[in-house]
């Protein structure tokens, strides 16, 4: 009787587990849908993977740290022989068997946009690389990990210094590929929110897929950046760097990493003061005359001083452990605005900074405006920083214009030959191999440069200032400087570097 009634039971919790299951495997693929929408799901499968390795995987489970180890001791070695091709499709595995180790998805990607991208001599076959290491990060990294602000920051810091700075001698292709592709996407670069926050023709309804899919970006979110930062120049990498360390800041949960974003920002609204304008100029095609291309130059974007002031007093008020190192950035900010705006000819302003730093800040300058600027010059006399000696040049270049158009030709000369000994003490005091990398445009191709500025009915001078300039320049009315500067630059090109104009 007992071993009919043990018999009966076994056969009811038979009954009850088989019945469990299958109501299980009812809700099991929900289950599986929410977790993977939630960023539960951390064992994805590996795509593209040998058989072996596919089943090796799914085998062993909790030892996926052991494959992954033994893949990172190939991936390295074949780095080592060279076989770069064959170590990306490791690096693809590593990263999908460890996809919430952020570590992992940091290094890779700074491989292949810094280690590896060098070792290729083509500047093409660079920015290929560079592009990869961009990708990782933006198009996998962040899709299974979207609040961690590493990935937000590392992402940001290749637009900023990967791209944006000049130490790769691939530098100007990162900025021109880049520059093409946005200038596509905005239409002469310029975003109309209107139209990519509600696009109607299929043309623009294709601009803003392409955005959203190709570049991961929300024009609502380019919107805001420009509102509270900008406005910015978008077919610059440093505008991208602002726009992923502004999100970073938006998603992420870690509070104690949030400085690394905001150095971002702080920078980022630095470089977009000191080279945030794009001057667009046709360059002539030595192979088919009469026929132009386009090319971009960099200038200073001096309008965005209040709102870059601005980012840094809010960042203060936000982060008072970090206080000081703010302070201090923010410091060495309003001094180089003081600098900048003086030699732009902006000395209201100049002025306005000037005070404000000072009261701000009492030991941040300690002589006049003038003896200030003064000294800041015979500073810059042994810089190398293009970027920065560039906006200098232009500054005393414009106001030698502005001098000339106001009958001040002394003064105008003494400006322009001034500017003349600054770009040849810069020559002399780099290397030569440093001269194609960090090289500065003539002063009569910066020259020219301004006058499309100054002569612009728009955004210029006045129509009489305008017509004194053109007067005492002695040129035609129908003297067109972006041409000028399009031919001067092709004359370069095909007769290589011209000596120095006279005044």
């Amino acid at each position: 009787m007992k071993f009919l009634i043990g018999r009966y039971f076994r056969y009811i919790l038979t009954f009850f587990m088989v019945v469990m299951i299958i109501c299980a495997s009812f809700v099991q693929d929900s289950m599986n849908r929410a977790r993977a929408d939630m960023g539960l799901t951390r064992l994805q499968p590996l795509e593209n993977a040998p058989p072996v390795l596919a089943f090796t995987t799914v085998a062993l489970g909790g030892f996926r740290g052991l494959i992954s180890n033994m893949l990172w001791i190939r991936a390295t070695q074949l780095q080592e022989d060279g076989k770069y091709f064959e170590m990306v499709q490791l690096a693809d595995w590593i990263t999908k068997l460890q996809p919430h180790f952020v570590t992992v998805w940091v290094h890779q990607a700074w491989n292949l946009a810094y280690n590896i991208s060098v070792k290729f001599p083509d500047h093409e076959d660079r920015w290929l690389w560079v592009q990869r290491g961009i990708e990782l990060l933006r198009d996998h990294g962040l899709k299974y990990n979207p609040q961690e602000t590493m990935i937000y920051r590392e992402l940001a810091w290749f637009f900023q210094h990967k791209m944006g700075a000049n130490l790769d001698d691939a530098n100007m292709l990162y900025k021109a590929e880049w520059a093409a592709a946005w200038d596509q996407l905005l239409m002469e670069g310029k975003p109309d929110y209107e139209v990519l926050l509600d696009p109607q023709t299929p043309e623009d309804k294709e601009r803003v897929q392409v955005m959203r899919d190709v570049y991961k970006m929300d024009p609502a979110i380019m919107q805001k950046v420009d509102e509270e930062y900008g406005p910015f120049e978008w077919r610059l990498p440093e505008s991208h760097a602002m726009y992923w360390a502004f999100l970073g800041l938006k998603v992420s949960e870690r509070e104690k990493d949030y400085i690394q974003l905001r150095r971002v920002i702080f920078q980022g609204m630095q470089m977009a003061f000191l080279r945030g304008r794009m001057i667009e100029f046709p360059v002539a095609d030595p192979s088919a005359p009469g026929e132009f291309s386009k090319a971009f130059e960099f200038g200073p974007n001096l309008d965005i001083t209040e709102k870059t002031n601005s980012a840094y007093e809010e960042m203060m008020g936000e982060d008072e452990k970090y206080l000081q190192n703010i302070g201090t950035a923010h410091k060495n900010f309003l001094r180089t605005a003081v600098y900048f705006l003086y030699t732009h000819n902006r000395m209201q302003e100049s002025e306005k900074w000037y005070d404000y730093v000072r009261e701000k800040y009492p030991d941040s300058i300690n002589s006049t405006l003038e003896e200030y600027v003064f000294a800041r010059v015979e500073e810059e006399f042994g810089s190398t920083s293009q970027d920065r000696l560039k906006g200098m040049l232009m500054g005393f270049i414009e106001r030698s214009l502005i001098d000339i158009a106001m009958g001040q030709e002394e003064k105008a000369i003494a400006g322009e030959m001034l500017a003349r000994k600054m770009r040849k003490r810069y020559y002399d005091e780099i290397n030569e191999s440093q001269v194609v990398r960090i090289k500065l445009p003539t002063v009569q191709e910066m020259k020219i440069e301004l006058l499309a500025r100054l002569l612009d009915p728009e955004e210029g001078l006045n129509q009489l200032m305008s017509n004194q300039l053109r007067t005492r320049l002695g040129l035609d009315e129908d003297y067109d400087p972006k041409k000028a500067l399009g031919e001067l630059r092709a004359t370069a090109q095909v007769e290589g570097p011209q000596p120095e104009l006279q005044p």
